[in-house]
């Protein structure tokens, strides 16, 4: 129907209702206030299996980015969102709970690299995912003793769990509280020391101003797409039910919206016949370039991952073991390695963009630490050790950060920096990415 033949049949309706008399009316249904709307409890509320044999049952195959959605992010249900998963007892454990070297050399690293760009205050220091909060608070350790006052910094951090929130905010916080839905935050909270502390469910609410952006262990759990090249070209890999009732993996008869979107070159460069992609993290590392390119500062990404190498990495963790991600969905971690290539195609430089960042890395975590001096850290935190057994956890410790068969070489480190950063860097290379000797 065209827009003039709907305009007419409108004029003919409001013509006839004033000439015929209603039998019946509208009745005025008042909204329900946001504020006061409350999720089922987890115990009420349908297990992830249910709900996804539901969504299989009503669209057919799911695909592997809408599975890792949601079974991380559901209100009730989600792995995220009911329960602390980052400790010894968990299904994981990241690096900041390792050992406090780790998140010192890292706020060293942005203050000295901040050095070439001016004072850095005021500053908005960001993280996206930061999950017990013992990253910041290393941070503002290394920042108190650089003097960095109440005034001169805020806390902006990135998590959709309000169970992780609040594990933060008490971590951090002196006060806390929920905020009014109609602000960009839905949490605030203020330090000891009187910093303000803001949560937000997306980066793109962050205020844009001159930050410090740190993402660790953040792109790795992101949903990804997988797919395979086949002789009709390339096809998606989905989730599907087979008779028993179990969860198993199938290609997709035809192109997906998915492989005509984002297999495109140089994606799909190279001989490869599988493919990882993560739209979603295609635009947040685009997105962090664009800020610290239009309003100045850093980011460090550091995560487990590779240069485009590996092809079928999506796996689940529980209880610090590998398992099968299609086992007991929202009881494990999902994840797959993050493609360092793909990430540095998102933020570099592409034809008519206007912003974009300088990237240097990725490189190994074993490298950018001992470049940046951790050895002589690790030296300090054992002189002041209280006992043989303090010195010999530290130093285990820092062995698990930087040993080639744990985290040394899996782990890498990113980073982007304003474009107009670059001929200074050219100058100074990025500190962490360049040894010495290249200097």
């Amino acid at each position: 129907m065209n827009c003039r033949h709907l305009f007419r049949t409108f004029n003919k309706s409001v013509v006839s209702t004033t000439i015929s008399r209603r039998s019946k009316g509208y009745k005025i249904v008042k909204r329900p206030d946001p504020s006061t709307l409350k999720m089922p409890d987890p115990g009420s509320a349908p297990s992830l299996m249910e709900i996804i044999k539901e969504k299989l049952r009503l669209n057919g195959p799911l695909t592997v980015a809408e599975y890792m959605h949601i079974v991380a992010t559901n209100p009730t249900e989600g792995y995220y969102m009911k329960k602390d998963v980052i400790s010894q007892t968990g299904d994981f454990i990241t690096s900041p709970e390792i050992s406090q070297l780790f998140g010192e050399i890292l706020a060293i690293w942005f203050y000295a690299e901040t050095q070439k760009m001016g004072s850095g205050k005021p500053l908005q220091l960001v993280e996206l995912g930061p999950g017990n909060g013992t990253l910041m608070v290393d941070f503002l350790r290394v920042l108190n003793r650089l003097g960095y006052k109440a005034g001169d910094l805020s806390l902006h951090l990135v998590e959709i769990s309000e169970t992780m929130q609040l594990a933060q905010a008490r971590r951090l916080c002196l006060t806390h509280r929920s905020t009014n839905i109609e602000l960009p935050y839905n949490y605030e909270g203020e330090t000891a020391s009187g910093i303000k502390v803001y949560w937000y469910n997306d980066l793109k609410k962050v205020p844009n101003n001159f930050s410090w952006y740190m993402a660790h262990e953040f792109f790795d759990v992101l949903p990804i797409h997988k797919f395979k090249k086949t002789e009709e070209g390339w096809r998606e890999v989905l989730i599907d039910l087979d008779e028993n009732g179990k969860l198993y993996y199938r290609m997709s008869g035809k192109e997906t919206q998915s492989v005509k979107v984002l297999i495109r070159p140089p994606l799909d460069a190279g001989d490869r016949t599988e493919l990882e992609i993560s739209a979603r993290s295609l635009g947040i590392a685009r997105q962090l370039a664009q800020r610290v390119d239009e309003y100045g500062g850093l980011v460090l990404i550091a995560d487990y991952g590779h240069e485009g190498e590996k092809d079928d990495t999506f796996r689940a963790f529980h209880k610090h073991k590998v398992v099968d991600p299609l086992e007991n969905p929202g009881e494990c971690d999902l994840t797959a390695d993050v493609d360092f290539s793909q990430l540095k195609i998102a933020a570099s430089k592409t034809p008519g963009d206007d912003n974009y960042a300088v990237v240097a890395g990725p490189v190994q975590q074993r490298v950018f630490l001992e470049r940046l001096q951790a050895k002589a850290r690790l030296q300090v935190l054992l002189d002041n050790a209280k006992s043989e057994a303090e010195k010999e956890k530290i130093q285990s410790a820092y062995e698990m950060l930087v040993d080639p068969k744990q985290m040394g070489e899996r782990f890498k480190f990113l980073a982007f920096y304003p474009s107009s950063v670059g001929p200074i860097l050219e100058k100074f290379p990025p500190l962490g990415f360049v040894s010495d000797v290249d200097k």
